[in-house]
């Protein structure tokens, strides 16, 4: 088995394994899978470079440079990219 993938696999189900045969994913399967807001997948995947327009109406997402992006954010911030910093001030 070619990855990291089986180091994992008694933590994934169905659904994990299934997203991770596929290289790119549409905004829609995105929202759900990431369970983020639409702007926040747009955003995150903007910043990772990650987007790729075909006939400038589709859409895809490449898999492996957002969630290498999403790991990186993760590990400098140690929060999920959804959230955002609260103030302290405004408790």
């Amino acid at each position: 088995m070619s990855g990291k993938l089986w180091m994992f696999s008694d933590q994934l189900d169905d659904e994990d394994l299934e997203f991770a045969r596929h290289s790119f994913f549409r905004y829609a399967d995105g929202i759900a899978y990431y369970r983020l807001r639409e702007k926040t997948i747009t955003r995150l995947a903007k910043e990772a470079e990650a987007i790729y327009k075909i006939d400038g109406k589709m859409v895809l997402v490449r898999r492996d440079l957002f969630e290498s992006y999403l790991r990186k954010q993760y590990r400098k911030t140690g929060r999920g990219p959804g959230l955002e910093e609260k103030d302290e001030s405004s408790k």
